[in-house]
């Protein structure tokens, strides 16, 4: 088997990549709207898998593009854009993520007084400027050269890796000038998702790497040749970062894990035992465990 034209091993390789990713996402989505998760920080969450979802959805019309590139290359081209807004839209939720664990660590109590109507703002940022990026490039592809427009990609895809560092660089700087002082548990369980959330951004960050700097020795490179099975292999590990966020929700959030198992599951609330009183000489006596039912 040629590895290096699309066939059907890459083909059954997308198709269970954009399973896992809209299984799991969807998933993610049912639990964190859980009267128990709706806060902001979760509702940030949510519109993360929103776009990873998206993601896996768009894995099906590449494979169609792809498909159907003997024949007609340019009827799916608009995946190329979809693809495009997707994978940018989850770096600026990232970005957002960030900014609002920082601003959670170093002002915790202005941070439990937002208002939803921050968090609806903050939600809607990474759409707008994913959308904005991508009508950019849609409408600058005949006028600017292909080193140029790799530049700009680059340039919009770097600011907000460069802001993230820098936000989880002054988280631990502070985690480190308060190390010795006895933290509350909400101040532990802060920490505990301000870690899950880098472990996050770091699997975004080499998931996405080797498909970037394809990209970018293409642009500058037009005749340099990369193996067609190279560029199937990064494009799998870029597509890979929307099902690695469930993964990650899954082994570091005990509270998501239950709630994930209760759904699925159908997980009945235990007995309980009722307490009453001594019954007087006489009275019947009848203490029984209300029944539940799924």
């Amino acid at each position: 088997m040629d590895f290096n034209k699309w066939n059907p091993f890459w083909a059954t390789c997308f198709a269970v990549m954009s399973a896992l990713i809209i299984v799991g996402n969807s998933l993610t989505i049912a639990t964190l709207l859980k009267k128990k998760f709706r806060k902001g920080p979760h509702f940030l969450l949510i519109s993360l898998a929103v776009a990873d979802l998206c993601v896996g959805c768009v894995i099906s019309l590449y494979m169609a593009k792809k498909t159907m590139a003997p024949y007609n290359r340019n009827k799916l081209s608009f995946a190329v854009y979809l693809s495009m807004f997707s994978n940018v839209s989850a770096i600026f939720h990232l970005l957002v993520i960030s900014l609002e664990r920082l601003h959670a660590i170093l002002r915790p109590f202005r941070h439990r007084q937002l208002s939803l109507k921050a968090y609806w703002v903050a939600i809607a940022t990474p759409w707008v400027l994913s959308l904005s990026q991508t009508i950019a490039n849609l409408m600058l592809r005949m006028v600017l050269k292909r080193s140029d427009k790799a530049f700009l990609h680059l340039a919009f895809l770097t600011t907000p890796l460069l802001i993230t560092c820098c936000s989880y660089f002054a988280i631990w700087k502070k985690k480190r000038e308060s190390r010795d002082k006895v933290r509350s548990f909400r101040q532990s369980q802060e920490a505990r998702f301000s870690r899950t959330i880098l472990l996050v951004i770091t699997a975004s960050f080499i998931t996405c790497l080797p498909f970037q700097l394809c990209n970018i020795v293409l642009s500058l490179s037009p005749t340099t040749t990369i193996p067609l099975s190279a560029i199937f292999v990064t494009t799998l590990l870029l597509f890979s970062n929307s099902f690695l966020n469930f993964v990650i929700y899954f082994l570091r959030f005990p509270s998501y894990r239950k709630a994930l198992f209760s759904s699925l599951f159908c997980k009945a609330p235990k007995h309980e035992t009722v307490t009453t009183r001594l019954p007087s000489y006489g009275e019947p006596h009848s203490s029984r465990a209300p029944e539940s039912q799924c």
